[in-house]
Formats: C-alpha cells, sequence, structure tokens
C-alpha cells in the first residue's frame, strides 16, 4: 500500500557504527600514535568515540546511570579520564550520546520489522505497535536507558522532546494515514501520538517487568491493544 509505504520510509533513522550490544569495545589501533593524515586523525577519533559509547552502554544499562562511573568507564575502555572527557564534556553528556545511539538503533529496528507487514492499513499499524513493543520487552539497554534513567537524567521535557522525535513523530505519521483513510476521525495528530507513546512506553516497561511467561506478556500486548482500538471509528 503505497501510503503505509510513506509511513514505513519516514520511520528510517540513520545509524552510525552503532555500539554492539554486548557493549565489547571495538577493536582498535594504538592509542598511542599521533600524528597522521587528517583523515587517519578522523579515524582514530571515531574509533575511540565508539569504544567510548560501546562501553557508556554496556555500564549504563547493567548499573545505571548514577552508579556507572565515567573513571571505570574510561578504564574499560582502555582509556584515561582526560581523553574520555576530550569526547564528551562531562556524564551527562556521554548518557545523551547512548541515549541518541539506542533511539536511533530502536527505530531503525522497528522500521526492518513493520518494512514486510502485509494486510489492510489498520492491521499493519496495530503489528507495527506490536513489534515496538516486543522489542522493548526483549531488550534491556531500550528499558534501562531510554524508558528509566533517561527521564530522570535528562529530565521530563527534554526527555519528551527526544522520545518524540524517535516515536510520537512517526505515531503522528501512522494517525494521519489512518484518519486520511477514514479509519479514525479527524483530529490534531501530535497530542493523540503523546499520549499513546505514553501507553506505548507503559506497556513495555509491564511487559518487561512481567512473569517469563508468554501469556503475561501477551495480556499486556492485548490490554494496549485494547487501548488503541478504542480511537477507531465505528459505523
Amino acid at each position: 500500500m503505497p501510503a503505509m509505504a510513506t509511513w514505513k520510509a519516514s520511520s528510517s533513522a540513520s545509524i552510525r557504527a552503532c555500539a554492539s550490544s554486548d557493549g565489547a569495545a571495538p577493536a582498535m589501533t594504538s592509542r598511542s600514535s599521533r600524528g597522521g593524515s587528517p583523515q587517519s586523525q578522523r579515524a582514530r577519533a571515531t574509533e575511540t568515540r565508539d569504544a567510548i559509547l560501546s562501553v557508556a552502554r554496556r555500564m549504563f544499562t547493567e548499573a545505571g546511570y548514577h552508579a556507572a562511573g565515567t573513571t571505570e568507564i574510561a578504564a574499560r575502555a582502555q582509556l584515561t579520564r582526560g581523553a574520555l572527557y576530550h569526547h564528551f564534556a562531562d556524564k551527562e553528556a556521554l548518557f545523551l550520546a547512548v541515549f541518541r545511539l539506542l533511539a536511533e538503533e530502536l527505530a531503525e529496528r522497528s522500521r526492518t520489522a513493520v518494512a514486510g507487514l502485509s494486510g489492510d492499513l489498520w492491521t499493519q499499524v496495530v503489528q507495527a505497535f506490536r513489534h515496538y513493543l516486543l522489542l522493548i520487552a526483549a531488550h534491556p539497554d531500550y528499558r534501562r536507558v531510554l524508558l528509566i534513567d533517561g527521564p530522570a537524567v535528562l529530565g521530563w521535557t527534554r526527555w519528551r522532546d527526544l522520545q518524540s522525535d524517535h516515536v510520537a513523530s512517526r505515531t503522528a505519521d501512522a494517525l494521519r494515514l489512518l484518519m486520511e483513510a477514514g479509519l479514525v476521525d479527524r483530529q490534531p495528530e501530535m497530542p493523540l501520538a503523546s499520549l499513546i507513546q505514553a501507553a506505548l512506553h507503559d506497556a513495555a516497561l509491564t511487559m518487561a517487568n512481567a512473569p517469563h511467561a508468554p501469556e503475561a506478556r501477551e495480556a499486556v500486548m492485548q490490554a494496549f491493544l485494547f487501548v488503541f482500538e478504542g480511537i477507531r471509528r465505528r459505523g
């Protein structure tokens, strides 16, 4: 369906050299080397930054923001604290970089998951929400950084703005298509998208904390979809 293809395309987010999900620092050339061409210097800088992000991703996930210290992050990345602060002004700036990395990665995985969906427009949107919830429930780094520590570290307003870039804006695109198809009553998309985003995040956290049984997680999924079904136009 062309309209759905437009929505899927709008959800794509470019990911630059994402750190591996297990947090292992990528292989690096010697950091003691100096000089070289501008290209090699930029490559070393990118390599070092990616190593820091990889370690920080793992530590923020396992220990949480407040327990993860920059001294240990630098040590695990085989760097000095000075080198870490050369790339990131402070610990919050490092957290923000990890947050954006994970948000972009989640958006890209969501886009890939819905790319092959078929069926009518409403069914495709519902399946996209299902995939999004399952991704968050299955990945502790998404839950811890994006949903738990994100609001506390970045502040609610900034966190909401960042989340809107990746979730609410794409949800608004989907709602716009549903309204154009006559499946949802016309109204401003963003307020409704923000409420759906809040319900999505709460459902994801509830699913993550539910007993490790398919029935428990499916019950949460169905509860969210029941709420979402309420916006569908009848008759």
